[in-house]
This record gives C-alpha cells, structure tokens and sequence, in this order.
C-alpha cells in the first residue's frame, strides 16, 4: 500500500485493537494541537467511538510562547465544534524557563492534558505520534549515546497514576495523517517551531537525518526491551515479594538465578523501592551486584534505599532520610503524591498535614492501641511511611490501617504511584525515558 495513502475506519480499528481492551462505550481524552497529526487522530477516534457508543474529548494546550496561540487554539476549537466533539482549552500559565524551554513545555502539556483527562473521568489519553517521531526519537537518542532501553524509543502504552496514555499511530507514516485530512476535508495548522533549526528535532527534519531505517530500529529495540522487561518480571515475581508498605523481601537465590540480568533488575528495584524517576549510576549499582553475588554480607545504602541482610536474603527498604517535607492535604480535592511511591487522598472534607511517621507519632499510636506493635512492619519500615495529621494531632496511618480512637476516620485511599518497567502487576508498567509529548 503507497505510503500517501490515508488511514481508514478498518485499519485504525486495527491499530486500536493492539492497544486495548477498552471498556465498553469508552471515555477517550485526544491532545489536539491543531497539527496534520492530532487533527487526523481526532476524526479517526471520533469515528471508532461512535461506532462503540463512547465518547471523544479534545484537549488543547495553549502554550503561550507565541503571540498566535490562543488565536491557533480557537480555530482549533472551531474546528472541533464542527464535528460535533467536545473540547476544552488549557493554558499552561505561570513563569516560562529561559533555556529548555521545549522540554518544559512538553511536561506542562503532559500534565495539564493527564490532569484534564483523569478530571473528565477519562481512563486513556490518546497522542498523535506516528512513526517519523519515533524515528526521530531513536536518532536523537543514539546520538546522545542512549542505552538499550532508550533506544526503544516511545512505548505504545504509557501507564501513568490515574490513566492510559495511548499512541495509536505509532506505526503510520505522517504523511498517511496528512492524506487522512485531506481525504476528510479537513484543514491544520503548521507549527513555525518545527522548522527552527535552534531545536533538534527541528534540526533533524530539516536535514531529513532521520528516517524509515531508524523507525524500523526503533522497532527492534522496543522488541528487545519489551523481552528484558518480560525476563525481569518473571524473574521478580519468582525472586521477591513486594509488600504494600513499599518495601521488598528478595530472596538470596536472585543473584545465582538472575545471571547477566542481575544489574538492571537491581536498577529496577532500586527505583521501585527508592521512588525515584532514575536509576542510580551504573557503576555502583554493579558495584552493589558483584558484593550480593558473595552473599548477604553488610548492608549497603543506594539510590535512596537500604539493602539489608537477612538469613534468607535482603530487605530491600526505603531510606528514613530524604523524604518528603510535610504537605497538606484536603479532603474531597486532588490527591497529593507521597515520596514518588503513593497517591494519597482523603474523603472527609477536612484540612490535613502528611509527613512520615516519626518515633513519636508512632508512640501515639501504640498509647492509643497497644496492639499495634505485633503487627507493625519493621522498623526501618515503618519510619518511611505516610502519617495523617490535624495539627499535631495523629489521624491514622494508611498502611496500617491505624485511625486514632474516638475520632472520625478520614477515609484515606492509597493507590501505588510505581511506574517501572518489568516490575510485576501490583505496579504500573513502564516509564518513557526522555519522551517527547
């Protein structure tokens, strides 16, 4: 099939399929910049989800780096309007950075797009990038010496806290979305900042460096990450057990069992434990595998956690130092995230202050319920968790199913905020590393 053919009812349905399952009469969230791409996503959902009796909602972001947006950012909802699609507007507001103002700006349309979404009760985010991104994604990354896993390029599927981020034309070719609007009839907007050679995406499309080679590398990579995260998970699932405090019992066969997969499974877990957006240098987390692979031995600090030696393994926990300062949090608003691990929201429409929970917070607690004690986590454990407060006063501690006598129980609700790649199912799967949005 030539590639300057559009995309049609049939072969989106098929992309889509790849992506699901969806829930019946689906909800779906589409980022509309006003661009070939997203314009031609957006009718192509539309027409999927009407067939299925859901619903579409576009979402535009106005940057407000140019003096053209907001006039963009109407005729975007114009355009919307027309088809009968609802829409929203979305200003991303505040101090703009002097220098990567183009990262920035990717993450504040990310975030005003997933917050917008998950507020509408959308469960999927769908973006419009097609394969000359992805292409473009694996050259950049080569030439800022990517390993394996950002050679792979954009996942399909991104699991963030409250919803799917879903990319069904990864595959396409951008020019089949511009031969898709121009066989609906429909106009788009040309975006200057994608021919300004100061940007290196822009670089590379000016100078057509990247191409269908680098899409179909992409591709292999993807393969190849996607088989080590399937390794991974089944080699955690079989090795250690994740305890919903966000600690992890690792048993002492991994290093034997794990062989040359040791390292970025200690990465893994180094970063599902310690919360943190990356793993710790590469040298010293093979630092840390080469002293496992001789036994449990001393403890040793990393990334954020502690790995301490028990009989029958390690107790992989997350350090007591470093966590985060008190925040407040207020019943019936938005959940707040604790230590890059837990989202964290109550019901009772009150004011309250979490902060972890300390010797003496957890004094209180056992005054109050000296039972308490024989089933608490360790120590070393319990230090790190989440405490809800009034005032100074201790309201309860999630994670242990602790509310203090004689007064209401806030209702807590704690969902698990991990996104890391190849941990098993009570996390979220895979973080993007260094994606474009």
């Amino acid at each position: 099939m030539p590639v300057e053919d559009p995309v049609g009812p049939v072969a989106f349905d098929r992309l889509m399929r790849t992506l699901g399952p969806f829930e019946s009469a689906p909800h779906i969230a589409v980022g509309v910049s006003g661009g070939a791409d997203s314009m031609a996503l957006a009718l192509l959902l539309r027409q999927w989800l009407a067939a299925r009796g859901g619903r579409l909602l576009a979402l535009t972001v106005d940057h407000g780096l140019r003096a053209e947006s907001a006039g963009e950012a109407a005729r975007v909802a114009g355009w919307m309007a027309g088809h009968g699609i609802a829409h929203r507007l979305l200003s991303w507001s505040g101090p703009k950075p002097s220098a990567g103002i183009q990262h920035a700006a990717r993450q504040a349309r990310l975030r005003l797009l997933a917050e917008a979404a998950a507020a509408a009760g959308c469960l999927h985010l769908a973006l419009a990038h097609h394969a000359d991104d992805q292409a473009e994604t694996y050259r950049l990354r080569v030439e800022r010496g990517s390993g394996a896993a950002g050679l792979a390029g954009m996942p399909a599927i991104r699991e963030l806290p409250r919803l799917r981020l879903i990319r069904p034309l990864l595959p396409v070719a951008k020019a089949r979305l511009t031969a898709t609007c121009r066989a609906l009839g429909q106009d788009w907007l040309e975006d200057p900042s994608n021919r300004n050679p100061a940007f290196a995406r822009a670089r590379l499309r000016l100078l057509r460096a990247a191409g269908p080679a680098d899409a179909d590398a992409a591709r292999a990579a993807g393969r190849h990450r996607a088989a080590a995260d399937d390794r991974a998970a089944d080699m955690l699932a079989a090795t250690v057990r994740f305890l919903p405090e966000g600690w992890a019992m690792i048993d002492r066969s991994l290093p034997g069992r794990a062989g040359d997969d040791l390292v970025p499974l200690l990465a893994t877990l180094l970063r599902a434990v310690g919360g943190a957006v990356y793993a710790p240098p590469p040298a010293a987390v093979t630092s840390l595998a080469a002293e496992m692979r001789q036994g449990p031995g001393g403890g040793r600090t990393l990334g954020g956690c502690r790995l301490v030696p028990v009989p029958d393994g390690w107790h992989l926990v997350r350090e007591a130092r470093n966590l985060p300062a008190p925040l407040a949090l207020t019943g019936g608003g938005p959940p707040i995230h604790w230590d890059g691990q837990f989202s964290l929201s109550v019901e009772v429409f009150e004011r309250f202050t979490v902060q972890p929970l300390t010797d003496a917070l957890w004094r209180q607690a056992l005054a109050d319920r000296p039972g308490m004690a024989a089933m608490a986590p360790p120590a070393m454990v319990r230090a790190s968790l989440p405490a809800i407060l009034t005032g100074d006063r201790l309201r309860a501690i999630p994670h242990m199913a602790y509310r203090t006598t004689g007064m209401v129980d806030p209702r807590v609700r704690v969902v698990p905020l991990v996104l890391v790649e190849g941990v098993p199912a009570r996390f979220a799967v895979v973080t993007a590393v260094d994606d474009i949005i």
